[in-house]
């Protein structure tokens, strides 16, 4: 059997074993290139090609969401699309001198195919416009209002100004303001102290109003039952029992006023009154 084996003629070519080794390394690279050269976007972002052996970053052409082929030694740098909001807290003083503190979300988006022009003008860092503007605005708008306004009656006022400022800072940043929130106003505490005694005082006020009701119904309750009008007489006593326990609601639970507010409201102007220390808009108080 070994001499069988002897017999057997064994012919190993050298350049076919270097052709063959040639066309496997070449094939790998092929395989490692075609792999490297497919790059993804993701949902909701924005790409555009960087040619470090070209014009550098290519600013007419950019790739949405999906599987790109590009040349391997090419980079695919991509942008987030998707709204984006930063919460902002700054303590500024209003145009009376008085310091409140006031939380303002300011939301945005890169521009749809803007997103070369933004990373070759600003860069990846691009928040730091975005922070710097925004701040400035609060700070800036705030300053031209007294401390009642900003909580309440001009709130809508404020964002609308603060919206025209950054839109027009920002659109030349390629980066579009969806919009602007004002979350929340902290006064100083003797203030806040201040209009809390206010509501409590108006509350004791209402109480008494409806006090003096029943006592004016039991009154003519007494006089109808001297005439002798028993229908009267029940109707006057039922409306002052209706009246006791309203009064003894709004001295339980100081909720109770706010909901007789809404039930008298017609849906003109504002349930709190123009003269209210509320004014007109919804006010959310905090103190510090």
């Amino acid at each position: 059997m070994n001499d069988f084996k002897s017999q057997i003629p064994i012919n190993i070519d050298p350049k076919k074993i270097g052709r063959y080794v040639a066309i496997g390394v070449i094939s790998l690279i092929v395989v490692v290139v075609l792999l490297m050269s497919w790059k993804d976007v993701d949902p909701g972002e924005e790409g555009f090609i960087f040619r470090p052996y070209g014009d550098g970053v290519e600013i007419g052409i950019t790739y949405n969401e999906g599987t790109h082929f590009i040349a391997p030694w090419n980079e695919m740098i991509t942008y987030s699309l998707l709204q984006q909001s930063k919460t902002y807290t700054s303590t500024v003083m209003d145009k009376n001198g008085t310091n409140i503190t006031v939380e303002v979300a300011v939301n945005y988006s890169v521009q749809k195919g803007k997103s070369a022009k933004l990373h070759l003008d600003v860069g990846e860092g691009y928040i730091t416009i975005i922070d710097d503007k925004s701040q400035g605005a609060i700070k800036k708008v705030i300053g031209n209002y007294n401390y009642e306004e900003v909580y309440s009656t001009k709130r809508d006022a404020l964002e609308e100004e603060m919206s025209a400022i950054l839109k027009k800072e920002f659109k030349k940043n390629y980066i579009n303001l969806e919009y602007i929130e004002i979350k929340d106003v902290d006064l100083p505490q003797n203030i806040a102290a201040e209009i809390v005694s206010k509501e409590t005082q108006k509350q004791r006020n209402l109480t008494a109003k409806e006090k003096q009701k029943e006592e004016e119904y039991l009154a003519n309750a007494r006089i109808e039952k001297a005439r002798g009008d028993s229908s009267l007489v029940i109707s006057a006593i039922y409306k002052a029992k209706a009246i006791k326990l309203e009064a003894e609601q709004i001295g339980r639970n100081p909720a109770y006023i706010e909901l007789k507010k809404w039930e008298k409201w017609d849906g003109i102007g504002s349930p709190y009154g123009e003269s209210n220390v509320f004014g007109s808009g919804v006010s959310i108080l905090k103190s510090n």
